[in-house]
């Protein structure tokens, strides 16, 4: 838990291996499992791609295989 905001959490971590996928979550790349539709799957726990995310999510993992 933390206090400062998602957009400074996001700013702090590396860009190239992690995203932010939705409102209230940030997801490293190389954890993500698999991804169906507008969701991701990392470690049992099922994620949702917000759609202010998700054209950029999918251009960063679009050449990725995951």
């Amino acid at each position: 838990i933390t206090l400062q905001s998602m957009k400074k959490m996001e700013e702090s971590l590396p860009e190239r291996q992690f995203i932010r996928v939705h409102k209230s979550y940030i997801v490293s790349i190389d954890k993500i499992e698999s991804i169906e539709r507008s969701r991701i799957k990392i470690c049992d726990k099922i994620i949702p791609i917000g759609d202010t995310y998700r054209d950029a999510f999918f251009r960063v993992v679009g050449n990725k295989n995951i």
